[in-house]
């Protein structure tokens, strides 16, 4: 209630408002609004015709005054009006009242307040926590009154809402079934959507929702039955080493619940595999022993299930083989002067394995099968063998592995003080002569006078006390001859006979003095060149003045710019040494 003046001094109105009652199902209430009018003043009476006013919710109501209708010290009602209002959303309401007079002896301005009307119990409020497929999950519902229960649905993944159950006073308890991972196959989680509907007593007043994160148990994982070996290349049942290659496959894999397998892992030893293939081949086994090989498959989820193997890789070497041979006569005795037979004495082994031994074995002399049948470390005489030519010894072993092992030896001529050989087209000193226009000499040659050619002396060098003739000179044209920042002999000899060294250096920029290195038992310069780029600034640097290079007695290099600065500088020194 308010109350207000009008144009009359004496004049008073009062504007009232009563809400009357409220429905829980249509979200209204129903308030009553009235306006009463008085003169402040006693002993006087006014009369006459007019209309009163009401604005109630924004909507405007109004009744007429008759002459009837007098106006005393005691109040008296213009208008009654009960309206029907309609509450927001939440039950909440707040209304604006007001009212106005228009009299034929007086009048007034509109003029009220604000009524604040019961808030009306609404739709509850829905709350999960979330939790576990295949685990019990609570859902509470806020509730505005006691008298309100909860229809209550999901929705997986933005699809259809399905029902859980009614009547649920303040909380469900719902376990979401594991079936429902057939449609949460690419997460190890997933969203579900609770819708929960409010009644009071039959009627629905509205709906609200929640979400909560629901994961995956742990224990949801893709499977398979097994992850087995087979050897590639395998000596009998063996994984031999060196041979052997191991070929791993995953058996049976598969998701579950919808998931599908999108990788294969496989690791052990010095390997490793990640694909989408189910198989896997290693390379040749180089190593024995045992290794244990890993199986890990990851499904559409991330999740992984993981099983072992262990193979054990047989050591295996192969075969070795040595024999000795050389000229004897029959009876097997070595006589590398006379004679004609050849004496071989194989030594062999093999590696010594479930299933292995020498598989075949062969003596061949100037490729002629001479044995097939030979044993280790026994030697054995062949007949037959001229003294003036040489002879190719060739001894073969095979394992059953496969493995072959050939050593091949030659038997030289025999030895004589001295041979002239029937096309008398030759020499043999110590040694028969095999070639046709030569002087052979199997001695050591001990020279105390001159070597001439063509009636010419030709120079000797003494090495240790004997004697060598030097290589004829080597023209530069008829060699390649590449720089090098290593030390290295050029092939040139210097006047006196000393080899003539050379090396290059990489300077880079240099402005000072400045000390290179020290050359050990160096002996002579021969000489020198710098190198430049194009456009760099070191052009005419040999023989330039301001560009000064030495090599002291014992070694030391040194070059001096004289304060000028030369750009990406490489030196070259051609020397002799002691």
């Amino acid at each position: 209630m308010a109350t207000f003046g009008t144009s009359n001094k004496y004049i008073n109105y009062s504007v009232n408002s009563q809400e009357l009652s409220y429905d829980i199902n249509s979200n209204t209430s129903v308030v009553r609004v009235w306006i009463d009018v008085w003169r402040t003043n006693t002993g006087y009476t006014t009369n006459g015709t007019g209309t009163v006013y009401a604005r109630i919710n924004g909507g405007v109501y109004s009744t007429g005054i008759s002459t009837g209708q007098k106006i005393t010290s005691t109040p008296i009602r213009l208008g009654t009006w009960d309206v029907t209002i309609s509450h927001d959303a939440d039950g909440s309401k707040a209304i604006s009242v007001t009212g106005w007079i228009s009299h034929s002896q007086f009048s007034s301005s509109e003029q009220g307040y604000t009524h604040t009307l019961t808030t009306i119990p609404r739709v509850s409020g829905v709350r999960c926590d979330g939790g576990t497929f295949g685990s019990a999950l609570t859902i509470y519902f806020d509730r505005k009154s006691d008298n309100f229960t909860h229809h209550l649905y999901y929705s997986l993944n933005g699809g259809p809402e399905t029902g859980i159950g009614a009547d649920y006073s303040t909380s469900a308890t719902w376990t979401p079934p594991l079936s429902l991972l057939n449609s949460v196959t690419g997460a190890d989680s997933t969203t579900i959507m609770f819708r929960a509907y409010t009644f009071n007593g039959g009627t629905n007043i509205g709906s609200s929702t929640c979400t909560c994160t629901v994961k995956i148990p742990t224990n949801i994982v893709p499977t398979f039955t097994s992850i087995t070996a087979t050897p590639v290349n395998p000596f009998g049942s063996l994984y031999l080493q060196g041979k052997s290659s191991i070929k791993l496959t995953i058996n049976g894999a598969s998701g579950v619940y919808g998931s599908t397998i999108k990788t294969y892992s496989i690791s052990g030893g010095d390997y490793s595999y990640s694909g989408d293939k189910n198989t896997y081949t290693t390379g040749v086994v180089d190593k024995s022993g045992d290794i244990t090989f890993t199986a890990t498959i990851t499904d559409s989820r991330g999740r992984t299930a993981s099983k072992t193997v262990k193979v054990t890789v047989t050591a295996y070497t192969l075969p070795t083989l040595t024999f000795e041979t050389y000229r004897c006569d029959s009876s097997g005795t070595k006589d590398i002067i006379k004679g004609t037979y050849i004496y071989v004495k194989p030594t062999f082994t093999y590696c010594v394995i479930t299933g292995n031994a020498i598989k075949t074995k062969s003596i061949k002399i100037n490729n002629t099968s001479k044995s097939t049948a030979f044993n280790s470390g026994q030697g054995y005489v062949f007949s037959g063998y001229a003294l003036n030519t040489t002879h190719e010894v060739e001894v073969s072993i095979t394992d059953n592995v496969g493995n072959t092992v050939t050593v091949i030896h030659d038997i030289d001529i025999g030895k004589v003080i001295l041979n002239i050989p029937p096309h008398k087209n030759g020499v043999g000193w110590g040694r028969y002569c095999d070639k046709e226009g030569e002087f052979q000499i199997e001695y050591d040659l001990n020279i105390f006078g001159k070597i001439l050619k063509n009636g010419e002396e030709l120079p000797v060098f003494t090495k240790n006390g004997n004697y060598s003739v030097p290589p004829a000179p080597i023209e530069k044209k008829d060699i390649y001859f590449k720089y090098s920042t290593e030390e290295q002999f050029t092939g040139e000899y210097w006047i006196d006979g000393k080899k003539i060294y050379q090396k290059s250096y990489n300077l880079g920029t240099i402005n000072a003095f400045k000390k290179i290195e020290n050359i050990a038992n160096f002996d002579r310069n021969i000489r020198y060149e710098f190198s430049m780029r194009a456009n760099d600034k070191i052009s005419g640097m040999n023989g330039n003045s301001s560009t000064d290079l030495f090599v002291t007695t014992g070694g030391d290099v040194y070059i001096n710019t004289n304060g000028n600065t030369r750009y990406d500088v490489v030196l070259t020194l051609w020397y002799t040494k002691n």
